[in-house]
């Protein structure tokens, strides 16, 4: 049997809020939309999960939630990190009579971090 044509998001919503609300049946949602019945209750079982996980409240972020927070916390570390890099050369360079060169910005231990990387 060939495989149904793809459908977008929005449309399988509209079908499956059409079956749960009693408007059409499953068989006849599925024959409209050219899928077979086990597909519409593939849907429908999705849907129904998606809408208790986005009800359930005992849990703060969902996983790519939590993933997203973790990688903002790390490039707000990596973001202050060079920030006070960065003071301490201008610091280094506005002294009066002090050496400007690389080689003292390198014997002070500041290598400067461009994409997250330390060059030396």
């Amino acid at each position: 049997m060939a495989r149904p044509p793809l459908l977008p998001p929005q449309r399988k919503a509209d079908i499956i809020l059409s079956v749960l609300s009693g408007e059409t049946t499953a068989a006849e949602a599925a024959r409209v939309a050219g899928v077979s019945s086990q597909a519409i209750s593939n849907w429908k079982r999705c849907f129904i999960k998606a809408g208790c996980e986005g009800l359930d409240t005992s849990t703060e972020h969902s996983g790519r939630e939590q993933q997203l927070l973790k990688e903002i916390e790390k490039l707000k570390s990596a973001l202050g990190d060079s920030y006070l890099q960065l003071r301490e050369m201008r610091a280094l360079v506005r002294r009066p009579g002090a050496r400007r060169g690389p080689a003292e910005i390198g014997a002070r231990g500041m290598v400067p971090v461009i994409g997250g990387r330390r060059h030396a």
